[in-house]
């Protein structure tokens, strides 16, 4: 019924995600499909993937990615981006925003580290931020004597 070519596809594919999986166990993963449309704002936890179309404000805990399909207009607050797909707004990556040779980018951005692959769009501000904070920066000891 079904070819052998097309049963090792699946499987491999299906064992890839059990495997990208176990590495943030514990983790929430979040996609919104290409064919999808949000308006509005968006808290994030944990990995996420954007396929489909966003008007409004992204707020990512942690590592965001805008596929090829991705056609977000407005902000975005993230720790680490990228974008592979348009935006066009303001972008706060604490850590690391990267760009791929597909991405189109158009805006204020903000970022400690900014990687840009040959073929990637970018037109706009650009401010470079101070290394993120650490939470052991954050820790304060006190002595009892």
């Amino acid at each position: 019924m079904f070819s052998k070519v097309k049963d090792a596809k699946v499987l491999s594919s299906v064992q890839g995600i059990e495997n990208s999986s176990k590495k943030y166990k514990g983790v929430p993963f979040s996609l919104l499909g290409n064919q999808t449309f949000f308006q509005g704002k968006v808290i994030l936890k944990g990995e996420a993937r954007l396929a489909g179309h966003v008007e409004g404000t992204i707020i990512s805990e942690d590592i965001l990615i805008l596929e090829e399909s991705a056609l977000i207009k407005g902000e975005i607050h993230g720790v680490i981006v990228e974008i592979s797909g348009i935006f066009e707004g303001n972008l706060y990556a604490a850590d690391t925003l990267r760009l791929t040779s597909s991405a189109r980018v158009e805006g204020e951005i903000s970022s400690y580290k900014l990687i840009v692959e040959e073929g990637a769009k970018l037109r706009g501000k650009l401010s470079c931020l101070e290394a993120p904070r650490h939470s052991v920066d954050e820790i304060v000891l006190s002595v009892v004597s």
